[in-house]
């Protein structure tokens, strides 16, 4: 069971990480967007998703890709603090062991309630035969991911 519900979200992953990915670059994130629309229109094409799927699938990227962006502002102030906190006389371990608790209780948070629902929406759409060919695409990007793979991002050994 969990292994099928795995499959099923491969694809509606990418889409969380590409968003993620745009968010992260900042100022080149228009560029960032277009190579997400551009692999999510290959994953629509790879599945053969219907027009009413694919306009689906674009309204919950945007959710996701909006909720991101949304919380922008948040982060940096977030990191400024973090920074301001490591220079900090007297720093204690407790005082980081505080700060990476709200920071991942932001990050479920955000999880929970934008990205999750959005993920389950285009699961739920998509036939068994469709999650079928992500999870094989999937498995394709990961072997040749593998076969690329080194020691601190450096050649194969």
């Amino acid at each position: 069971m969990i292994k099928k519900i795995l499959i099923g979200l491969l694809g509606a992953l990418a889409l969380v990480v590409a968003a993620g990915a745009a968010w992260a670059h900042g100022p080149g994130r228009h560029l960032m967007m277009k190579q997400i629309d551009k692999r999510v229109a290959e994953a629509e094409d790879l599945i053969q998703a219907t027009p009413d799927q694919r306009a689906k699938i674009e309204q919950s990227k945007n959710a996701i890709v909006a909720a991101l962006q949304q919380g922008a502002q948040a982060r940096r102030q977030e990191h400024q603090d973090f920074v301001a906190l490591l220079t900090t006389p007297g720093l204690t371990a407790q005082q980081l062991h505080n700060r990476v608790v709200a920071h991942l209780a932001q990050m479920q948070d955000l999880a929970d309630k934008e990205i999750i629902p959005q993920l389950v929406t285009v699961n739920n759409m998509l036939t068994r035969d469709q999650l079928t060919k992500l999870a094989a695409k999937a498995e394709e990007m990961r072997q040749k991911h593998m076969q690329h793979k080194g020691g601190f991002g450096g050649p194969a050994e």
